[in-house]
C-alpha cells in the first residue's frame, strides 16, 4: 500500500490532469456490441468514481460479458480485494498451457526432490544460470513430471532401467547421480551389482567396467558418510538429471 501511495504522490500533476480531461470527453460505449472476446467486468460496489452502475452498463453491452460486483471494494478493486479479483479471474480465463506446465513443474519436482534429494535438487538451483535455466526447467516438467510420475511401473524398477541406460549411453557422472537414486528407491548394493551384471551382456563387458567403478566409487563414499555421520551438503558435481 504505501508503494503504490508513493507512486500516485510521484505522479506529474498537470499530466494527471491532462489525463482526466481526455477520459471526461473519451467515450466509446457505442462500441461496446463490437467487442467479440469472452468479457469479465470487475466493479466495486463501492466505487464512486466508476461506480456499480457503470460496470453493469458495460457488462450490458459486451455480448455474453460477466460481471462479478465485490463488495468492501471501491475503485482499486485489484488492491482492496487481491484475492477476490484474482479468484474472479481464474475462474473466467481457460486453463491453458503455461497452467498445465505448471502443475507437472509442481509434480516434476517433488518426485525429483524424492529420489534425488533435497541437497542435490537446492544445489542444482542454486546453480541455475541464465543459459541452464530452460534445460532445468525442462528435465523438471518432462523427466519428472511426464516420466518419472507415470503409474506404469514403480520408482525401484525405473531406477533398474535408467542405471541400465545410463550404463549403455556411458553417462558416468549421471550413473553415480542415479546409484544414489537407486538405493533411495529402495534397491540394496547386491540389486544394483545384479543391475550392472545384466548390462555386461547386453551393453558389453568394458561399459560395465567402467559402471562397476563409479558405482563402487559412490557406494564407497556412501559407506563413509553413514559411518562418520556426515551430513553436510555434498561438494559432488554430478549430472542433474
Amino acid at each position: 500500500m504505501a508503494a503504490l501511495v508513493a507512486d500516485q504522490q510521484a505522479a506529474d500533476p498537470e499530466a494527471y490532469a491532462a489525463c482526466c480531461d481526455a477520459l471526461a470527453a473519451f467515450d466509446l460505449r457505442a462500441e461496446l456490441p463490437r467487442i467479440s472476446t469472452p468479457t469479465l467486468v470487475i466493479g466495486g460496489r463501492d466505487d464512486q468514481a466508476t461506480g456499480p452502475a457503470h460496470a453493469r452498463e458495460l457488462a450490458d453491452h459486451i455480448p455474453g460479458a460477466s460481471l462479478v460486483e465485490l463488495a468492501r471494494a471501491a475503485h482499486l478493486a485489484g488492491v482492496e480485494r487481491p484475492q477476490a479479483v484474482l479468484a474472479a479471474l481464474r475462474a473466467h480465463l481457460p486453463p491453458g498451457p503455461y497452467a498445465a506446465d505448471a502443475s507437472r513443474h509442481a509434480q516434476g519436482m517433488a518426485v525429483r526432490r524424492a529420489v534425488l534429494g533435497d541437497t542435490h535438487v537446492d544445489r542444482a538451483i542454486a546453480g541455475t544460470t541464465p543459459l541452464t535455466a530452460d534445460f532445468q526447467d525442462l528435465i523438471t516438467r518432462y523427466a519428472w513430471g511426464e516420466i518419472w510420475t507415470r503409474p506404469g511401473l514403480d520408482r525401484r524398477t525405473r531406477s533398474c532401467v535408467t542405471l541400465t541406460a545410463l550404463v549403455a549411453g556411458g553417462h558416468h557422472e549421471e550413473l553415480a547421480l542415479h546409484v544414489r537414486a537407486a538405493l533411495r528407491n529402495g534397491l540394496t548394493p547386491e540389486d544394483i551389482g545384479e543391475v550392472l551384471l545384466q548390462s555386461a551382456v547386453y551393453c558389453g563387458v568394458p561399459a560395465a567396467n567402467s559402471a562397476f567403478a563409479v558405482a563402487n566409487r559412490v557406494l564407497n563414499e556412501d559407506d563413509e558418510d553413514n559411518e562418520d555421520n556426515v551430513n553436510q551438503p555434498s561438494s559432488r558435481t554430478e549430472g542433474e538429471l
